[in-house]
């Protein structure tokens, strides 16, 4: 696939700081971090990065020794509050609480305001696949009957999706690439407009984080299908995984922080180790297991290493789901 935007490899970035580019570089405070910290979220409210990024900024200030402020720009899909943290000064002040298709697929086949070089990985603080659920009143409870229900009712199958080039949008694809199935994707923003359409009965289908719709499927309201894992989710040991249903659809969607480009690596490596810290308190711990979420650490260094090789799978998925320009 040849993309818009070539990739900028950890080796080259290297290079350029060795041709340089360090004295463009801000100076380091010694006293780093000295004021409050902003921790962009480019999601409406009620979706998974909302909820997670909650939790992350409530007690932050204990391990960061200043507070981390929580502050939503949605709109464009993500681009938004992504290109605010890309166009910030890098000086760990203003981050990014970031994923797969802001900052991996979307910089590949779209023309956007940033690049996948327009940040420097931090920390991945976990990861998790997507639930296929369903209206609990519809005429599917399983992903072989919704498959083979799109495939009797031609494009009257229509489903919430998040945005195009997004987390749902991306496995609703793949699910299509797949089958050969047609089904129709309505965008709302975001995960938690995009449920809330479906409980509403304007959709009949979704794909999402377990945080967005696991009180429904517990509470009746959403029956789950199939999980787009390797193995079955421990918060839902009964639903299967979609491979396990005869449907090749696995993605997991990592929630990581990103900083601007240029960020020094000191600042990097401070911030990293902070999140490290925070991730292994108790009281951390539980917040995140009351939205049936768990914590899948990386720091930057391992988290560079995962999302560099992303970047080259992330070309193969848009090409196979047949992402659009």
């Amino acid at each position: 696939m040849t993309t818009k935007k070539a990739l900028l490899t950890r080796s080259a970035a290297i290079a350029l700081v060795g041709a340089g580019t360090v004295a463009a570089l801000p100076a380091l405070a010694d006293d780093f971090p000295s004021q409050q910290i902003e921790f962009v979220t480019p999601y409406p409210p009620g979706g998974s990065h909302s909820l997670h990024a909650g939790i992350i900024t409530t007690g932050a200030e204990e391990f960061f020794g200043v507070s981390l402020v929580s502050t939503t720009r949605d709109g464009g899909g993500g681009a938004v509050g992504a290109t605010e943290v890309a166009e910030a000064t890098p000086d760990g002040y203003t981050l990014l609480f970031g994923d797969p298709t802001i900052n991996s697929l979307r910089p590949q086949v779209e023309d956007l305001a940033y690049d996948v070089d327009s940040f420097v990985p931090v920390a991945r603080i976990n990861y998790s696949p997507a639930v296929f659920v369903a209206a609990a009143d519809g005429p599917f409870e399983t992903i072989a009957e919704m498959v083979d229900y799109a495939e009797e009712n031609p494009g009257d199958l229509v489903y919430s999706s998040d945005n195009v080039n997004g987390w749902t949008y991306t496995i609703f694809e793949l699910l299509k690439a797949r089958t050969g199935v047609d089904m129709t994707g309505v965008e709302y923003g975001g995960g938690g407009p995009a449920v809330t359409r479906l409980l509403g009965g304007d959709t009949m289908a979704y794909a999402g984080d377990i945080s967005v719709v696991g009180d429904h499927i517990e509470d009746g309201a959403l029956v789950p299908l199939c999980v787009t894992d390797d193995e079955r989710m421990e918060a839902l040991p009964d639903v299967p995984t979609c491979t396990e249903e005869g449907f090749d659809v696995v993605f997991q969607f990592w929630r990581g922080v990103m900083a601007p480009a240029g960020t020094p690596d000191e600042v990097v490596e401070s911030l990293s180790d902070s999140f490290a810290a925070m991730v292994e308190d108790d009281g951390f711990q539980n917040l995140i297991g009351q939205i049936n979420s768990t914590i899948d650490f990386a720091d930057h260094e391992e988290f560079a290493e995962l999302w560099e090789q992303e970047l080259a799978d992330m070309a193969e998925i848009a090409e196979m789901a047949g992402a659009e320009d």
